[in-house]
């Protein structure tokens, strides 16, 4: 019992590490879009994350799932103290990743001015290209690095590494700004510069800090490179099958709207995100929580989830509601006037769309918890196949709306796919009177606001608005008994909850 509380311990102080650093790199990486949106032109803007878009459907694949063997099999030969064959494990996985990311940047710089004549329509997209490529074979490295770090426990350096690099980039773009070279090709240097300081950092970090893994000779394994490749291979299937539904929205607005469109959806994207980017690292402790709960603990867990379906959409509603509520004092606060008229609609869309996904993103590590991987992996097949279909057809016809909606229509059709695969495990209720009183109470305070045309635009009443509407929906809260000290016994330790 002793062990289990200290891992407990352990992994709920990794998270608390994680969370703070994840939320300071998106806070740099924030800043980083407001600075590129109020010195580009909107065109510009989505012409520089158009092309990011196409490097973010690579950047996925490169690593062919060995990222995800080497985290697997590294902590195991750690704790054997067997440093040579981790080390191994390592050079195996970034020796296939910078080999991939390698072939890839080739690819792309041959068919550059082929991408910006009939892809992307500007010309100046090419050199946008060229100059990514570099960020592309640097990202890999930093990639590598996160999962070393990961797979060897060290919390602060692996989430640090991200941090540090939207910092990086942040800097060097701010020093461009400066300078006078406000343009997307001096802001594409910047990342590039971000990102091969940061790999170089933290390379430099490895071999100084961590020589018991570092100092290993590198010799050929076959058998440990084949369980590797067993691990892989249905890794990149599931991330191929998850991400290929996720990464067309930017693909098919590109092709069949033009830039303008994506520099639109990479305002809004970003605003609608935030709820799911604060509780991402939550995941780093539900997945150990719930695997352990799946052995002998079925009641705990069963009331574990019935409480993620109540307290998640309560958290998602509160950013959603606020979004909806003032859409235009957000966008114009933020990221400047120029963007005000264009986005209201889709935004509202998205920010409904992505309390679903929130959902979805806890429900996906509750299934893994309970073993259920390959039932997640079909679903997430039949969701891929439906959505880049509906992105086609609803993003030909209706453009950015179209695409807002297909994000809403998937993770309802995730939702339900994910919630059937955990109650053939674990039976739970879905709390439909709880989310009609979360929507009544959504729908009252909505029409109240646009009743008596309450609105900012300054940042001393946009922040004292923000205050009042917290206190208002936190109370709503209390009411609807959303805080749970049981909970909060299930998941921390029980001296941290009583002290």
């Amino acid at each position: 019992m002793a062990n289990s509380q200290s891992l407990q311990e352990k992994v709920i102080k990794g998270s608390i590490i994680t969370l703070l650093l994840t939320l300071v790199g998106s806070i740099f990486a924030y800043a980083i879009r407001v600075l590129y949106s109020h010195n580009l032109s909107v065109e510009n803007y989505g012409l520089f994350y158009a092309v990011f878009g196409l490097f973010s459907l690579f950047t996925v694949y490169t690593d062919l799932g060995f990222g995800f063997s080497m985290v697997y099999f590294l902590p195991k030969y750690i704790k054997l103290k067997n440093y040579s064959r981790a080390w191994n494990i390592f050079i195996y996985s970034q020796v296939i990743s910078l080999t991939m990311s390698i072939i890839i940047s080739l690819i792309l710089v041959r068919m550059a001015p082929f991408l910006a004549r009939n892809y992307f329509k500007v010309a100046s997209s090419e050199i946008i290209i060229y100059i990514l490529c570099v960020y592309l074979i640097s990202f890999t490295i930093i990639n590598g690095l996160i999962q070393v770090y990961s797979g060897m426990q060290k919390e602060r350096y692996y989430s640090s590494i991200t941090a540090f690099r939207w910092f990086l980039t942040l800097l060097f773009s701010a020093l461009f700004l400066i300078s006078g070279f406000s343009n997307i090709t001096f802001y594409a240097v910047a990342w590039v510069l971000g990102h091969v300081l940061t790999a170089t950092i933290f390379l430099i970090l490895l071999f100084y800090k961590h020589s018991f893994l570092t100092q290993n000779k590198i010799v050929w394994e076959g058998a440990i490179f084949r369980q590797m490749f067993a691990v892989a291979l249905p890794a990149i299937l599931e991330t191929f099958v998850s991400s290929i539904a996720t990464t067309t929205d930017t693909f098919f607005l590109t092709l069949f709207k033009g830039v303008k469109e994506v520099g639109i959806y990479n305002i809004i994207y970003p605003l609608a995100f935030i709820p799911i980017i604060l509780l991402a690292p939550i995941n780093t402790l539900l997945l150990p929580l719930v695997s352990h709960m799946m052995v002998d603990e079925k009641d705990k867990l069963k009331y574990l989830i019935n409480r993620i379906l109540e307290i998640v959409p309560f958290v998602g509603l509160y950013f959603a509601l606020f979004i909806m509520m003032f859409p235009s004092s957000i966008v114009r606060l933020i990221f400047g006037e120029k963007w005000v008229g264009l986005v209201e609609t889709p935004l509202t869309i998205l920010s409904l769309g992505t309390i679903v996904m929130l959902m979805n993103g806890i429900l996906g590590i509750v299934t893994l918890g309970t073993g259920k991987i390959r039932e997640k992996l079909k679903a997430t097949a039949v969701v891929a196949v439906i959505g880049i279909s509906l992105n086609a057809l609803l993003i030909w016809y209706y453009g950015l709306l179209g695409a807002v909606i297909t994000v809403g229509v998937v993770a309802l059709l995730v939702s339900f796919f994910l919630i059937r695969i955990i109650k053939s495990v674990v039976p739970f209720t879905i709390p439909y009177l709880f989310y009609l009183k979360l929507l009544t109470f959504a729908f009252t305070v909505y029409l109240a606001v646009r009743l008596t045309g309450i609105n900012s635009h300054k940042w001393p009443e946009f922040i004292l608005l923000g205050c009042l509407y917290t206190v208002i929906y936190f109370i709503f809260g209390y009411f609807m008994k959303i805080y749970d000290k049981k909970l909060l016994q299930m998941v921390l330790p029980r001296k941290k909850v009583l002290s």
